[in-house]
């Protein structure tokens, strides 16, 4: 007894789109690598009692507060951020050595 394999419409299409491609180039193609991730906007935000912190602006507030104190962007290779909201802080590492902090909300 033979197994039927079941498609979604998004592989019928693309092997459809596929065998086109192939009949205009001559190429076989694929269409997994031809598939293109999508890029999906995300945002986190942090509530905590009555406040918001969005933490890419947190990120931001970090990387100016560094600068601040005389480093350059172009040194930082790593970044590790540690929320405290019951202390409206937010505590960095950078680079596994500078410590800091800055103001949550």
């Amino acid at each position: 007894m033979e197994k039927m394999e079941m498609k979604t419409k998004n592989e019928v299409m693309l092997e459809k789109e596929a065998s086109a491609g192939e009949q205009e180039s001559g190429k076989k193609a694929e269409p997994e690598k031809e598939m293109r991730k999508k890029e999906i906007a995300s945002e986190v935000i942090l509530q905590y009692r009555e406040y918001e912190a969005n933490l890419a602006e947190v990120t931001e507030r970090v990387k100016s507060h560094y600068i601040a104190k005389g480093n350059t962007e172009e040194s930082i290779e790593s970044i590790q951020i540690y929320i405290k909201p019951e202390d409206f802080t937010a505590y960095y590492v950078i680079n596994d050595g500078i410590v800091g902090k800055v103001s949550l909300f």
